[in-house]
């Protein structure tokens, strides 16, 4: 066995996956693979900020309600016309947002501000200033400056901002392909309710859903206990996917064939139990590159292990760094027990207030629903006996969404 954080030093150490050009409308949730520099000025032009009219400041600098200052308008500009006009001494042009400043004028004056008469004539109700409600060209990005750089996980406002830039595609880091195979003669496929004492692969289906919300497809499998089914089913998921996730058969029961047949296989494990509960049973392994990971079969410690040890693994594949669960501060609300020689890992909900975070263990007796009702887990590290109810210890957050829309 190793400690719990010697397995995160482990994971820690996965390096990324190779890199793919996309489009830049596809690229959120990825992770920048390169620098990107800006490719135009955006906006392209001195663009008007307002609806109203251009003119130039110091034509109306002494305007107001009780003694407006007169001018002609001697056109109209819209978003996208690339008509020249020109603003000369006394003149005003009637401009709508975005369309382009017209030479001679170094102001907008918005239409609220401004009466305009049946004759072609304007009276400005107020003064403005040199380049109130202007656009300048470039404002918002320049040609040739630094955009984001190689590393950068894209929102989708910064998806925006590559599009605004005239950015189409970015090169990204490759997300993993994986299977997920569950294992053991006992289990049914998903809606084959005549089979007779059998279970369905509920920890395929998390885990599986887990990495659908990052954006990979993987291939669900399920395998019975026979050596040489099992044997052909590893070897083609090690030649065709990058991670290979079992759940069952990583102990040392009779029928525990899985890690017996990775090593058959020529995987290299890394690691084969840590010090975690639930989850001690998980073993991590490597085989040319591509990643090997065996969890327990019991809901709970299958849960954990995932999403402690082999999620965070993928997403690092995916160039994402520091993906462990983020953790916080949080008072524990009834007295929890730890171990003097593993981390303690409880499957909790927590929720914000406006005195800080709060959290409470899930202690449904159904193993599923200890998972699906949970949102968090509490860390109790090594030696910690007791924690005991309204101290603070930390927290994994697994579900923070849902934690802040719970928010009192």
């Amino acid at each position: 066995m190793i400690s719990f954080n010697k397995a995160r030093d482990i994971v820690s150490n996965i390096g990324q996956l190779g890199s793919e050009r996309i489009s830049a409308s596809k690229a959120v949730d990825r992770v920048l693979d390169e620098d990107v520099f800006c490719l135009v000025d955006s906006p392209p032009i001195n663009s008007s900020l307002k609806d109203g009219f251009a003119l130039r400041a110091e034509d109306i600098s002494g305007a107001s309600s009780e003694s407006p200052v007169c001018l002609v308008v001697s056109g109209t500009l819209w978003a996208g016309q690339k008509d020249m006009l020109e603003v000369r001494k006394g003149q005003s042009v009637r401009i709508m947002t975005g369309a382009r400043i017209p030479k001679g004028a170094d102001a907008v004056l918005p239409q609220e501000f401004a009466s305009l008469q049946a004759d072609h004539r304007l009276l400005c109700l107020a003064p403005t200033s040199v380049g109130r409600n202007i656009l300048k060209k470039g404002a918002d990005v320049k040609k040739g400056e630094p955009l984001l750089e190689k590393g950068t996980f894209l929102t989708p406002p910064l998806v925006g901002l590559l599009s605004g830039a005239g950015v189409s595609s970015v090169r990204v880091v490759k997300r993993p392909t994986v299977a997920i195979v569950a294992t053991g003669s006992e289990l049914a496929e998903e809606g084959k309710i005549d089979e007779s004492e059998k279970i369905f692969p509920s920890n395929r289906a998390t885990i599986y859903s887990w990495l659908r919300r990052y954006g990979i497809e993987a291939e669900a499998l399920l395998c019975k206990d026979d050596p040489v089914v099992l044997r052909e089913l590893l070897d083609s998921c090690l030649a065709r996917f990058d991670v290979v996730i079992t759940s069952g058969g990583v102990l040392d029961g009779q029928r525990d064939l899985v890690v017996s047949t990775f090593q058959e296989l020529g995987v290299e494990f890394l690691f084969q139990r840590v010090k975690m509960g639930p989850g001690k049973g998980v073993c991590m392994g490597v085989k040319d590159k591509r990643l090997v990971f065996n969890l327990p079969g019991g809901p709970p410690s299958n849960y954990v292990a995932f999403m402690f040890i082999a999620l965070s693994a993928i997403l690092r594949l995916m160039g994402q760094r520091d993906k462990f669960p983020s953790t916080i501060k949080a008072t524990v609300e009834c007295d929890v027990k730890g171990r003097e020689d593993w981390t303690q890992l409880l499957l909790a909900r927590t929720r914000l207030q406006r005195e800080g975070f709060f959290t409470t263990p899930v202690f449904e007796d159904s193993r599923l629903k200890r998972i699906a009702f949970s949102d968090s887990a509490i860390i109790i590290p090594e030696g910690v006996r007791h924690v005991r109810a309204g101290q603070e210890t930390h927290v994994a957050l697994f579900e923070m969404p849902r934690i802040f829309l719970n928010a009192v």
